[in-house]
């Protein structure tokens, strides 16, 4: 973890990071916090969470190559792929046990 919010430490580190941003993602971002909105959001299921709009395929798909940085064609913001979105991150183990399928029942004659 970092140093705490509000501390010098924390103000030291925000400078540092943001002189590494390039300025027109910094402008960008700058500009959708100015009007109290966040900058970045996560995607689900090819969902951008900040406005809840379907992403466009290619979006997706750029999103997982990371070859690029993502923008939301309809809010705006940043995007990011959630964590169990990732690649290379497993899905959930499925149950070892399944339970046995339902015994049908046959009409009467």
């Amino acid at each position: 973890m970092g140093p705490k919010a509000g501390t010098p430490e924390a103000q030291q580190s925000i400078e540092t990071l943001r002189k590494s941003i390039p300025e027109q993602i910094l402008a960008h971002y700058d500009r959708l916090r100015a009007r109290d909105k966040k900058g970045v959001a996560l995607v689900r299921h090819g969902v951008c969470t900040g406005c809840q709009m379907r992403l466009a395929s290619g979006v997706h798909a750029m999103l997982f190559r990371a070859d690029d940085i993502g923008l939301c064609d309809s809010c705006g913001r940043y995007l990011l792929l959630a964590p169990e979105e990732l690649p290379g991150t497993a899905a959930p183990p499925s149950d070892p046990n399944p339970p046995p399928p339902k015994k049908r029942r046959r009409k009467a004659p």
